[in-house]
């Protein structure tokens, strides 16, 4: 495991110093997560190299040891933490990052599975035992005449097993590097001031800690983190500085949803959206020992019984009555029923603690075992003003995360089909989409029909009236009630 940085120098850069200067702080940083080695490969305008290659760690490069000359337009730095798969007692300059081959200079942070197998495939032998060198060795061969941001993207995404963020480099093309990333962090600067493109392994190796906000919203550089399975490809050009993104992702392999229901309106509506997307619809049903929670799934069986879907239930009821702390699993407290419902729709008086987080957490376990791409949600605007949880940041930031908590190449995605929409919108949808609200079970109690009393009774029941409407759970309702 290493840490990689470097900087692209463009050709108005007149700061060389200030330049070597961050250069110098940024891989004393990568320390941290590299003390074994540290090694440096500058390229100059006219494609020679040169290398500074030290055993032990980087804290101690001195101020004046790292040299950014007039002519230099590339730096790459990795800092080697030595795994204990590849640990070997004897040393040398030879096993340090960047490496280099035929014109190609690499530097990666992350672990080559397959490295001798790549090897002999391209009938390469790389000059270290490092599996990191084998990229560019067999690039040399896959692309001999220098940097081709499509061959690196096709080579990293369907041939390399392993983790990588690794920086690209060829001495033909002094102007140009390639960032690409699977899941390994990486992040990327443009210095406005020095002119320069700088990269590094952790976002705090780049940020100034004792830059005050506001300095920060007045500076003339901004960090970008590279999101997972991506290539960039940045390159100085005559007329200014060109980057091109290209994805690592492979092509989904099924066209199909996992929706996260709970018999209720909103996931219904979210469920026959995906339907009508020509997702195959699978819904999963957590049993987390609500008041209602016959009533939920024999909604969710009637649901599936009348769309021809399949669903999947999972008993959380052990877990939830460990954690506690909710008036939707003890059924000794009252439910707020003030104002007709509309008390309990404003405010999280039900809240069950971290619910929708280790659901998802659970949805996404399932969805990669069985290989959704999609998990599909019905957080929705109107509720996201009671629950924290089903504000669609929360979800947005979910997603970041997924690419970090799934295998390699096995990407799922939270969709929120009515996560921008009222409760009054959902209905207007669902009866767009012929959905089969009719089937849904939205109460909190577990009765025989709708309280017509809590906050998701007065919502819907309030929503169907605003669409022109009767509630077709509330018309079963008054169907049943004796005249006196």
């Amino acid at each position: 495991m290493c840490s990689i940085s470097g900087a692209l120098i463009l050709r108005e850069c007149n700061q060389r110093k200030m330049v070597a200067d961050r250069l110098t702080e940024l891989i004393r940083r990568g320390c941290d997560r590299g003390r074994d080695s540290f090694g440096i490969t500058c390229v100059s305008e006219a494609g020679t190299i040169v290398e500074m290659k030290e055993l032990g760690s980087s804290s101690m490069l001195g101020d004046d040891e790292l040299v950014v000359g007039q002519d230099t337009t590339i730096v790459l730095n990795n800092n080697r933490a030595e795994p204990t798969t590849e640990w070997v007692a004897e040393k040398s300059e030879v096993d340090i990052q960047p490496f280099t081959y035929d014109g190609w200079i690499v530097a990666h942070n992350g672990v080559i599975a397959n490295d001798r197998e790549l090897a002999e495939q391209y009938g390469v032998t790389p000059y270290t035992s490092i599996d990191s060198g084998v990229l560019p060795a067999v690039m040399s061969v896959k692309s001999p005449d220098g940097l081709d941001a499509f061959v690196l993207r096709d080579f990293l995404r369907d041939e390399v097993l392993g983790s990588f963020a690794a920086a690209f480099a060829h001495t033909s093309d002094p102007y140009r590097v390639i960032l690409a990333t699977n899941y390994k962090p990486l992040y990327v600067e443009y210095d406005q001031d020095l002119k320069t493109v700088f990269w590094s392994s952790l976002e705090g190796y780049l940020k100034d800690p004792n830059k005050k906000i506001h300095e920060e919203f007045q500076s003339h550089s901004q960090v970008k983190e590279m999101p997972p399975y991506t290539l960039w490809e940045i390159v100085d050009t005559p007329k200014g500085l060109l980057v091109n993104e290209l994805s690592l992702r492979k092509d989904r392999q099924k066209n199909s949803a996992l929706v996260v229901c709970s018999g209720g309106l909103d996931s219904t509506v979210a469920a026959t959206w995906a339907a009508r997307e020509g997702l195959d619809v699978t819904l999963l049903h957590f049993d987390y020992g609500a008041r209602a929670r016959v009533k939920e799934l024999q909604a969710v069986e009637n649901i599936c019984a009348a769309m021809g879907w399949q669903f999947i239930t999972m008993d959380m009821r052990t877990l939830f009555q460990q954690i506690g702390g909710s008036r939707l699993t003890n059924t000794l407290d009252e439910l707020v029923t003030a104002d007709e419902g509309a008390a309990g729709a404003e405010y999280a008086h039900e809240w069950v603690p971290a619910r929708n987080l280790v659901m998802l957490s659970l949805a996404t376990a399932v969805a990669e075992s069985a290989g959704f791409p999609y998990i599909v949600l019905g957080n929705n605007l109107e509720e996201a003003g009671a629950y924290p949880d089903n504000e669609m940041q929360f979800i947005n930031k979910l997603n970041e995360v997924l690419p970090y908590a799934t295998n390699l190449h096995h990407y799922v995605e939270i969709l929120m089909p009515v996560g921008n929409l009222m409760k009054h919108e959902i209905v207007r949808t669902g009866l767009e989409l012929d959905a089969p609200m009719d089937l849904t079970w939205s109460c909190y109690e577990g009765g025989t029909v709708h309280c017509g009393t809590c906050g998701p009774c007065f919502m819907r029941k309030k929503a169907f009236e605003m669409n022109g409407q009767t509630d077709p759970v509330f018309l079963a309702v008054e169907s049943m009630e004796v005249p006196e």
